[in-house]
């Protein structure tokens, strides 16, 4: 387990960085919000392997400004049609340079035609993920699959570097965004919020695997006494500590982010418990 070898100091401080963020979350949501449904992928009934496809797809497109350039959101019926009703079987079989030319010549796209262009990047996932999803026979066949790198920290996480490998345009922090969009709630995603907080708070470094780690860590630590602290809910505390967004409201609600007065307030109650520590043992 990742909490295995880590010093009861270190024990203590994830504990009380989850209990202290929970808290926080709860102090600036307003009383209206439900926040147990965010706690809890939503995807849990992924029924077929082309709601998989579709998610793989559209992770793929979730790359700085690419939501913005694509709005797969607004533009998903038009790109269904052009992709056989998502067909992976038949998209895999494709040229993605030849679909990129039907999604230029479809939107009317009038940026630069080249390989850094964020359509034709996405071209290439999409063609990728079509090939990597035709070695599954099915979707309980491909639930089999995640379920094989379960084992524990290390081979969890060679699931999101196996994607990332095998479909360009998707890297590890978005190869685990997928996988728990998907309903695995065992990955939680190392976005920019993510390892920000862990990394001032000394729980990680800058490296997306490490924060991985890490966030798996303080979930194995807090699931003995809070069993629904799941990485995905650990992601989901802070993430919306530091995004403000509550994306299941309607319309959605959005806030200031509260990143830096949490990461200020857990660094002073920090630096008071090394203080009183030092103290008793000069006393």
């Amino acid at each position: 387990m990742a909490a295995g070898n880590i010093s009861e100091a270190e024990r203590v401080w994830n504990e009380k960085v989850y209990k202290r963020a929970g808290e926080y979350l709860r102090r600036v949501t307003p009383d209206e919000i439900e926040l147990e449904r965010y706690f809890a992928p939503d995807n849990i009934d992924i029924m077929s392997l082309k709601d998989v496809y579709i998610q793989f797809i559209y992770s793929a497109q979730n790359y700085q400004r690419m939501p913005k350039v694509i709005a797969f959101d607004k533009r998903r019926n038009e790109v269904g049609e052009i992709l056989d009703g998502f067909n992976h079987l038949v998209v895999s079989e494709w040229n993605p340079k030849d679909l990129y030319q039907e999604f230029r010549a479809k939107f009317d796209i009038q940026s630069e035609d080249t390989k850094y262009n964020s359509w034709y990047k996405w071209s290439c996932s999409i063609v990728d993920s079509a090939k990597f999803l035709r070695e599954f026979s099915g979707v309980e066949d491909f639930r089999t699959f995640v379920s094989l790198f379960d084992y524990n920290v290390h081979t969890r996480m060679a699931l999101p570097l196996l994607i990332s490998e095998k479909i360009s345009g998707i890297g590890f922090a978005l190869a685990c965004d997928l996988l728990k969009e998907l309903g695995f709630s065992k990955y939680p995603k190392p976005d920019v919020h993510l390892i920000e907080v862990f990394n001032k708070l000394g729980l990680s470094s800058e490296d997306p695997l490490d924060n991985f780690e890490a966030i798996v860590r303080m979930s194995d630590i807090c699931q003995e006494f809070d069993v629904t602290a799941t990485p995905y809910k650990v992601d989901k505390i802070i993430w919306l500590i530091c995004s403000g967004r509550y994306y299941h409201e309607k319309p959605e609600y959005k806030q200031p982010s509260h990143k830096d007065d949490f990461i200020e307030m857990m660094l002073m109650e920090k630096s008071e418990k090394t203080f009183a520590d030092k103290f008793v043992m000069h006393a």
